[in-house]
């Protein structure tokens, strides 16, 4: 039964890959972008003078007119050496609430050929200036590409009450956070294949230690009880009924294995040493 459990997840997850490609952080997560201003990213160049590729430019700003759920900029790109390919191997994004779409992976262009990169930004909760960077990481070093966009405000239902609405889908049903294209962007895609602190950051971060954490979710270095490696396994594997924590073990229909909850675990033991309080 378990590894009927185990199959279904991995699948269910599959299909959420490919439907939220484009789709990202929704608002709760602190925002790593700041007013008008870039984050920094010191292990990227912003026009290496070896490199062939040469952008339209490196940066771009689009201002949409009304409510949108997300911006796209296109840059345009083009390999000028007349001998030699190039190849794109990934990118970085300043957070997960923008995605860069490689054609391929890697991209290799040809000498004095050209394509285009589009990068998508998920504007969902989000009004005002901002600011966020694409790394590529070329055969030929890294470049770095900025997207700028200012969100205007909507008194639209959607973006004042959304957290409200998430936060009472989840009560209704807290896997729901794991398994919903929309949630399962933030809480879901970017915890796979990952592990200890990385993994912490990506799949409880987002909850636990944001800026704008509900009042409900509790904060793990303030905890009213003692804990250790048992306590936190328990409530990894199994969450707890009644609350907004999913069960995440992929046996309780999560999406993590064993292994992910083990170096979890052991990360949080380390990170958030047991306070010995009492209620």
């Amino acid at each position: 039964m378990n590894r009927l459990v185990n199959v279904g997840a991995k699948a269910r997850l599959a299909c959420l890959a490919v439907a939220v490609l484009t789709l990202r952080c929704h608002g709760q997560f602190p925002q790593p972008q700041t007013q008008g201003t870039i984050q920094a990213a010191p292990r990227f160049a912003l026009n290496s003078t070896n490199n062939p590729l040469v952008w339209d430019t490196f940066v771009k700003q689009v201002n949409p007119t009304g409510m949108v759920t997300r911006v796209t900029f296109i840059f345009s790109v083009t390999n000028t050496s007349s001998s030699e390919a190039v190849t794109i191997l990934e990118t970085e994004t300043s957070c997960d609430c923008t995605v860069a779409g490689l054609p391929s992976k890697p991209w290799v262009l040809k000498p004095g050929s050209n394509g285009t990169l589009p990068v998508r930004l998920n504007t969902l909760g989000r009004f005002g200036p901002v600011t966020n960077w694409v790394g590529i990481h070329t055969s030929h070093g890294p470049q770095l590409l900025t997207v700028r966009s200012d969100i205007p405000f909507s008194p639209a239902p959607f973006n004042i009450s959304g957290r409200e609405r998430d936060r009472k889908l989840a009560q209704e049903d807290r896997q729901a956070v794991l398994t919903r294209t929309d949630c399962a962007a933030c809480h879901a895609l970017p915890a796979l294949g990952r592990a200890g602190k990385d993994l912490f950051t990506k799949a409880c971060a987002i909850c636990h230690i944001s800026e704008r954490r509900a009042p409900m979710v509790p904060d793990l270095a303030a905890l009213r009880r003692a804990t250790d490696a048992d306590y936190w396994h328990t409530w990894i594997t199994h969450g707890k009924t009644n609350t907004l924590m999913p069960a995440f073990a992929k046996s309780a229909g999560g999406i993590l294995d064993e292994t992910q909850i083990r170096s979890l675990v052991r990360y949080l033991v380390d990170a958030y040493p047991s306070t010995q309080r009492r209620d």
